[in-house]
């Protein structure tokens, strides 16, 4: 418990016996710890260096322990000294870093990174550094951070970090993928998640100031590669591409129960039917013989399921998808 300013386990475990009481030399406190009497003696020197052993040759029980409210705590703060000075030369470092204009630093608008690996490393330190919300869109395929390896997303969402992802729907389809499981992992975390047709690109927002973006359409061969954007207005601009596209995704449980294409239930089908025929929610309601509100309500559940937000879109989707 005391290593964090610097004793050592040895060292600790033999002042918590002094605490309980003193002794009489080394050799009582080999036989009450069970350590070798070279390690005692050493930490008993370190202890005695730091002023949390007294010894008093005078008396029977000559080694004694310091009082450790005031010793400690004199220790500890010592160490808070140390570390705002620490904080002090790595704002120095970073405000001389950014000045330099070091190619790929933070003062370059837009990072170029190459190599599944050297974007996985990047993509795991922007998640380390994000505070508030984490934005994703997942598309196939996966190039460097697989889903059973992204131990960044179980850290950053245990410390409250938000997390938005939507999936492309091809990333729930693919053969022999663990995803279901993944995602029932990933929700009961916390993370919330929707499904979309397709996503105009892939990457993640971390906090609305950085984007990672994975480059999906590079030469047979070519080696993976991604960018990182640092620019505000580049920024916002994938921001509010990532909110149209959230907004139109569908939850996920509602989309993994529902098959991208083929019919519906006959229930459903004719109720599409009806309305790209031009009936009102009312005549529709008259013609099943259902109130007008359960209309409504079963309309909106099948714009949801389409991932749209108008009935005219709806009816693209439908055809898109073989509904009728």
């Amino acid at each position: 418990m005391l290593e964090s300013i610097g004793i050592g386990p040895h060292e600790e475990q033999i002042y918590a016996e002094l605490v309980a009481g003193p002794a009489t030399d080394e050799h009582e406190l080999v036989d009450r710890t069970g350590l070798p009497e070279p390690d005692v003696e050493q930490a008993l020197a370190q202890l005695e260096r730091r002023g949390l052993v007294v010894v008093h040759p005078e008396q029977q029980h000559r080694l004694h322990a310091a009082p450790p409210d005031i010793t400690l705590k004199l220790m500890a703060l010592q160490r808070l000294d140390d570390l705002h000075k620490a904080q002090l030369a790595i704002a120095q470092l970073s405000q001389r870093y950014q000045q330099s204009g070091v190619p790929g630093g933070w003062t370059e608008p837009i990072e170029v990174v190459e190599g599944a690996t050297a974007i996985a490393e990047r993509y795991g330190q922007l998640q380390r550094n994000a505070r508030r919300e984490i934005q994703s869109l997942v598309a196939a395929p996966v190039i460097a951070v697989p889903p059973t390896a992204n131990s960044g997303e179980h850290d950053a969402l245990r410390a409250g970090v938000r997390y938005r992802v939507v999936y492309e729907r091809t990333t729930l389809e693919g053969d022999g993928q663990p995803t279901p499981l993944l995602l029932e992992e990933w929700a009961a975390l916390g993370e919330e998640m929707r499904v979309a047709i397709e996503v105009p690109f892939k990457g993640s927002i971390f906090d609305g100031k950085v984007v990672l973006v994975v480059l999906r359409h590079l030469p047979p061969g070519a080696a993976a590669k991604a960018v990182v954007v640092h620019t505000p207005a580049l920024v916002d601009a994938l921001c509010w591409v990532f909110r149209r596209v959230w907004e139109s995704a569908v939850p996920v449980p509602t989309a993994l129960a529902t098959p991208a294409d083929g019919p519906l239930a006959p229930d459903d089908r004719r109720l599409l039917s009806l309305l790209l025929a031009g009936y009102t929610d009312q005549a529709i309601a008259t013609q099943v013989g259902v109130s007008m509100r359960t209309i409504q309500r079963r309309v909106q559940r099948l714009l949801v399921l389409a991932g749209v937000q108008t009935r005219i879109q709806l009816g693209w989707q439908a055809a898109r998808r073989r509904w009728i």
